[in-house]
């Protein structure tokens, strides 16, 4: 459904080309009219804003005297858009623009997480950059295959190319079943699943924030199903039942203050949103998705979410509380631009990944002082208390999982 704001720059868009249109469309028709490739770029602004969470790759080309719409998007409304307008201004072409998933996918255009740690790239190469992770059990949709590889969105929006061998395939109503199951969360730093409750032969590392499906229950822990139907055993005090995750309950300083102390001194990974290594957004992200809170994946995204604090350098302990997200980077024409985020423990305190995980202060009188940190400071947000949405969702309410 489109929004108030995505239909008000639609139809500012149009009020400024409706005439080039015009134009350009009584000249040669096998050309294309630089005012429609205007028209469906800015279409693809609107609909598909960051191309870290969508597709959008439509363009307009002449084959002889025809147009033809070509490219693919994962944003159906977006070519909505683009075909009800060129057709409302009887331009004549030949619709080509794929809506993804694949054809070949439509049967099965679910998956989950099958291993710990699942390594999210770029491209669909090993030599790819690795732009994030996900963790066993997490649901993700499934939009091409390519040469044994898949294109993937994970639940914060999140798009990459993973080994299809990472990933179990699923139908829309198995993905539901799943939904509808008792699962488990394994909250300890990192352990391993066991072939049985004698503990002699693992099945599988885990980390902290993956999923298995719940089979039996017992004093010594619980029998759990993986994704790919791998049948093992998870021993009490590692894991408690995902329907407990809720985050009025788990959402607290202390909390989230003792997640992330927790993995100190673990190194910096780009990429990385897991216990096997961090990047300074994939390691507050992972502190609150164990405190049942789901994050957009950068720094630059997180940093347009949650309530906006105003916390000078000098006043931290007056005004920041821990939890608080505090941001890092540079600003260009007064618009500032975030590369690095901590969190605020407290004391004068944040902690973040630089290196390692790590405790630095903003305080130049104290050991830990950090004066680069210092010197790119640009601002604090407040997850606590935000109103639950996109960039700040509470897991139980996300419906990939619920």
């Amino acid at each position: 459904m489109r929004t108030i704001l995505q239909k008000a720059r639609i139809e500012g868009v149009l009020v400024f080309i409706v005439i080039l249109i015009t134009a350009g469309c009584a000249s040669k028709q096998s050309a294309v009219p630089p005012a429609l490739s205007h028209l469906i770029d800015s279409i693809g602004i609107v609909w598909v804003p960051d191309l870290r969470e969508g597709i959008f790759d439509a363009q307009l080309t002449s084959s002889g005297s025809e147009l033809v719409l070509r490219g693919e998007t994962t944003v159906p409304e977006a070519k909505n858009a683009i075909t009800d307008i060129l057709k409302q201004k009887g331009v004549p072409f030949l619709d080509s623009l794929t809506v993804l998933p694949e054809q070949e996918l439509s049967a099965d255009p679910w998956g989950l997480v099958n291993v710990s740690v699942c390594n999210i790239r770029f491209t669909s190469s090993y030599d790819a950059e690795m732009v994030s992770q996900a963790l066993m059990g997490t649901p993700v949709k499934i939009f091409k295959k390519e040469n044994g590889w898949l294109l993937i969105q994970t639940p914060d929006m999140y798009l990459g190319w993973v080994d299809s061998d990472a990933i179990a395939l699923k139908t829309t109503s198995e993905h539901i079943l799943w939904k509808s199951s008792e699962r488990l969360f394994y909250t300890a730093k990192t352990g391993d699943i066991w072939s049985d409750r004698t503990k002699a032969k693992p099945v599988s590392d885990i980390v902290a924030g993956c999923i298995a499906e719940i089979t039996g229950e017992g004093r010594e822990g619980f029998d759990v199903r993986l994704p790919d139907g791998r049948i093992g055993f998870i021993p009490v005090g590692t894991a408690v039942r995902l329907e407990k995750l809720q985050a009025g309950e788990l959402l607290t300083p202390g909390n989230l203050v003792s997640s992330a102390e927790s993995f100190m001194g673990i190194p910096y990974l780009w990429g990385g949103t897991s216990a096997k290594g961090f990047d300074c957004s994939g390691f507050v992200k992972t502190v609150y998705f164990l405190n049942g809170i789901i994050l957009d994946r950068d720094a630059s995204q997180q940093f347009q979410n949650g309530l906006r604090i105003r916390a000078r350098r000098e006043s931290f302990p007056d005004s920041l509380k821990a939890g608080d997200l505090l941001f890092f980077g540079s600003s260009r024409r007064s618009r500032p631009r975030a590369t690095h985020v901590g969190m605020y423990i407290g004391n004068g305190e944040f902690i973040h990944c630089s290196g390692m995980v790590k405790i630095n202060s903003l305080d130049s009188t104290r050991a830990n002082f950090s004066r680069a940190r210092r010197d790119s400071y640009l601002g604090a947000r407040r997850m606590i208390g935000t109103q639950s949405g996109k960039g700040a969702m509470p897991l139980p309410e996300h419906p990939w999982y619920f």
